[in-house]
């Protein structure tokens, strides 16, 4: 367990014009459909290639004749938050990889420890993560929905390989002192395997999103820092992580550096 601020040690992208996060969107207490979530995805995404990565997904370049070249892991993204891991939670191990969220990769900031014994399998997924990444919300996409699409891909990802089934909620405000930001949490439900294995996974999982508003480019389009929490919440072979550690890991997260 360690008290001190965790984060990652890549440069952020130089600012934009300051961000003006707006009002909470219409309806936005409803429950984000898959469907709409997995539309939102596309789109944060394809913001996300273009705003940070410079290079959008349907661009061209001329390349010299010959072989392809093996395509690079992807690499997480610069820091967006750092946070103070809540007890029973560790750093991360040192090259730990990032974790993949509709292609996004987060830079993990901090963990719970997995569940090892028994005939379950050796390097099992932690029983709780919290990643971080800045992600470009296009214009027309809220920030609110940018959040719930968002916390469901990551229970999908966190949790995938257990057949993740995800739920999420409405969005509301961040937890903690009142700073601006968006605060979603998600359910998740698994079949409880892992690498195969019955019973080495938790069968349910919490899930908590912070999205925080950073910049706003010209085109209309938002930088947001996110923050994405997953733990198990019950149902597993090792100890339920309480859930007030999602809501605590937010509450802590503050601007690296």
């Amino acid at each position: 367990m360690t008290s001190g601020r965790t984060t990652t040690t890549t440069d952020r992208p130089a600012p934009a014009t300051p961000s003006r996060p707006g009002d909470p969107s219409p309806g936005s207490g409803r429950r984000l459909r898959p469907a709409l979530a997995a539309a939102v995805a596309v789109l944060v995404v394809a913001g996300a290639v273009a705003g940070l990565g410079g290079i959008r997904p349907d661009s061209t370049t001329s390349t010299p004749a010959g072989p392809a070249a093996p395509a690079p892991a992807p690499a997480a993204e610069p820091a967006a938050f750092a946070v103070t891991p809540p007890p029973g939670w560790t750093a991360p191990t040192a090259g730990a990889p990032a974790l993949d969220v509709f292609g996004v990769p987060f830079a993990r900031l901090a963990e719970a420890p997995p569940f090892a014994a028994g005939d379950c399998p050796v390097g099992a997924a932690p029983r709780g993560v919290a990643a971080a990444a800045l992600v470009a919300v296009p214009a027309g996409t809220t920030v609110e929905q940018a959040a719930q699409a968002f916390a469901r891909g990551a229970g999908e990802s966190a949790y995938a390989g257990s057949a993740p089934q995800v739920a999420v909620g409405p969005p509301g405000p961040r937890p903690g002192s009142g700073e601006p930001g968006t605060w979603v949490e998600a359910t998740v439900r698994t079949d409880g395997t892992a690498s195969g294995a019955g019973g080495c996974r938790a069968t349910d999982g919490a899930v908590g999103v912070l999205a925080v508003p950073r910049t706003q480019a010209r085109d209309g389009s938002v930088g947001v820092a996110m923050l994405v929490v997953a733990a198990d919440a019950g149902g597993g072979p090792g100890d339920a992580v309480p859930r007030s550690a999602l809501t605590d890991l937010a509450a802590s997260a503050v601007r690296p550096g």
